[in-house]
């Protein structure tokens, strides 16, 4: 709910809001992505308690940002923060009781125009809702939903329906995959378009309109269906890998096999890229004229080498590339075997992990580990964190356009016996995303529940695949004692699957 609702006609008239002195409380996973989102035109502050988080947010945003370092529930706290002056405040944090005590500060000792916070519970929720505070569930919490609802790209209709967000108003993105297009090739399931407002104009939806940039929708439907349409017509971009960048980079080690080279010009042959760089090692004995020939041979005619050399480490070749104007890396392809096997001690597995997560941040595209298994003509999708589901699949389907394969999305039951409800709870909602972006996309996602321990009954079952595509964000940073505990993952997918993986950045790598 917005926090003082309009009337269907007062939504129209006002338009977009004028909010644009945002507080942040929390910064955590999605309070970082949210703030590397923003316009720099907003004026953000942001509060936290630990000092190492602010520092990153300072690095980040520079002087753009202020930084107040507090316990976010102390009012004296954000009375020196000024957060009376700000016009929205936004509550991040992972901790729900947090959340609700932060809300009840600012209900009772200032004038918020705006509070959008995280819900974690259904009780929570309802206190929040009580508070009159937006509120964000965390099964469907993204940086984001939550920078297009404080942008205002998408927002509910209020003072009509039955306020559960069956009616949201959304704008269409320039590079939405629907711009441009008839409704009538859209097809829309469970949803519907009520109205188009465009230059101040009503326009009545018929098959044969068609959707301009710019344009606001009413849309109404399943609300579980909306959250999801809403991502499309405000966020989706250019065709994959379009949306990242035209140019495919590859890593040599030195030791790939024909296998890799042979993967690599399938690669570069199903996905339209205009260029492509060859980072690779300076060795002897004709390895330069080696690689040129197997790269030729993959099809390949017109790449362009840089040498890697004792005195230039891969960080400043990297770094040398992110510095060229015109260039913007759509894919980045290195050799599975070498980079990730089931051997070596926890601390070189370590290593590997936080190469691999260094090196999708710096070239902020998909990193393919080939392994040789192509043509991928099976792929599959491990859902295990219902956060990240939806973004891993939507690439998945955005491949598809260019490569006609199967998706397949694996699930993993939980117990009836010792689940909690938070997992049974994650459970349902990945099976929901699943179901509704099949309906959206009009593609077929063939869903496979399994059971057991996730590592292995996801690593069982991807080996009948020829790709497997996981998300970098659900990787977590836990130290050895934890690990043994309680293991990561997905990032033990991503180093036990034997056939080729792709590692999709966070959605914040796009902006």
């Amino acid at each position: 709910m917005l926090s003082h609702p309009l009337n269907f006609c007062e939504c129209i008239k006002d338009g977009l809001l004028n909010s644009s002195r945002f507080f942040i409380i929390g910064v955590g996973n999605i309070g970082l992505q949210l703030i590397r989102m923003l316009s720099r035109d907003f004026t953000l502050t942001c509060i936290d308690n630990n000092a190492h988080t602010l520092e990153m947010v300072k690095s980040l945003r520079g002087d753009t940002v202020r930084v107040v370092e507090g316990d976010a529930t102390s009012r004296l706290v954000l009375e020196e923060a000024g957060i009376g002056e700000g016009d929205t405040v936004i509550i991040t944090t992972t901790s729900e009781r947090i959340n609700l005590e932060v809300a009840r500060v600012l209900r009772e000792h200032f004038t918020m125009a705006r509070i959008v916070a995280v819900g974690i519970t259904k009780k929570g929720i309802e206190a929040l809702d009580n508070l009159d505070v937006e509120v964000e569930g965390i099964f469907n919490l993204s940086a984001l939903g939550l920078r297009n609802r404080l942008e205002h790209k998408t927002k509910a209709v209020q003072g009509i329906g039955l306020g559960k967000n069956e009616i949201l108003e959304v704008e269409v993105h320039p590079n939405s995959r629907v711009a441009h297009k008839r409704l009538s090739s859209i097809n829309p399931h469970n949803w519907r378009v009520g109205i188009i407002y465009r230059d101040s104009n009503i326009i009545i939806p018929r098959g044969d309109t068609i959707l301009k940039p710019k344009d606001r929708l009413i849309i109404l439907g399943d609300p579980r269906v909306l959250q999801t349409v809403a991502e499309i017509l405000t966020f989706r971009f250019q065709h994959f890998p379009l949306e990242y960048g035209d140019t495919l980079l590859v890593l040599l080690e030195g030791d790939e096999t024909e296998d890799f080279f042979s993967e690599l010009g399938y690669i570069h042959s199903v996905f339209p890229f205009e260029r492509m760089r060859v980072l690779h090692p300076e060795k002897n004995n004709g390895y330069d004229e080696e690689v040129r020939r197997q790269i030729e041979e993959a099809g390949v005619r017109s790449a362009e080498f840089t040498t890697v050399t004792a005195k230039k480490s891969l960080a400043a070749a990297l770094e040398s590339l992110s510095q060229e104007p015109d260039l913007r890396i759509g894919l980045t392809v290195l050799s599975r075997p070498r980079l990730v096997d089931s051997l070596g001690s926890m601390f070189a597995r370590s290593q590997k992990k936080n190469y691999l997560r260094d090196l999708a941040h710096r070239v902020r595209s998909p990193v393919v580990l080939a392994g040789g298994t192509h043509p991928w003509k099976k792929v599959a999708v491990p859902c295990a964190d219902p956060e990240n589901v939806q973004h891993v699949l939507e690439t998945a389907l955005e491949m598809s356009t260019a490569i006609n394969y199967e998706i397949e999305a694996l699930l993993v039951k939980p117990s009836d016996y010792i689940a909690t409800d938070e997992e049974q709870d994650a459970f349902t909602i990945m099976k929901k995303t699943v179901s509704d972006l099949s309906y959206i996309y009009k593609a077929t996602i063939h869903t496979t529940e399994l059971s057991g321990n996730p590592i292995r009954s996801f690593c069982d079952h991807a080996k009948d695949y020829s790709l497997v595509v996981s998300d970098l964000t659900a990787w977590s940073d836990r130290g050895f004692i934890r690990s043994l505990f309680n293991p990561d993952v997905a990032w033990n997918i991503v180093r036990k699957t034997p056939v080729s993986v792709m590692i999709v950045p966070p959605p914040g790598e796009l902006i």
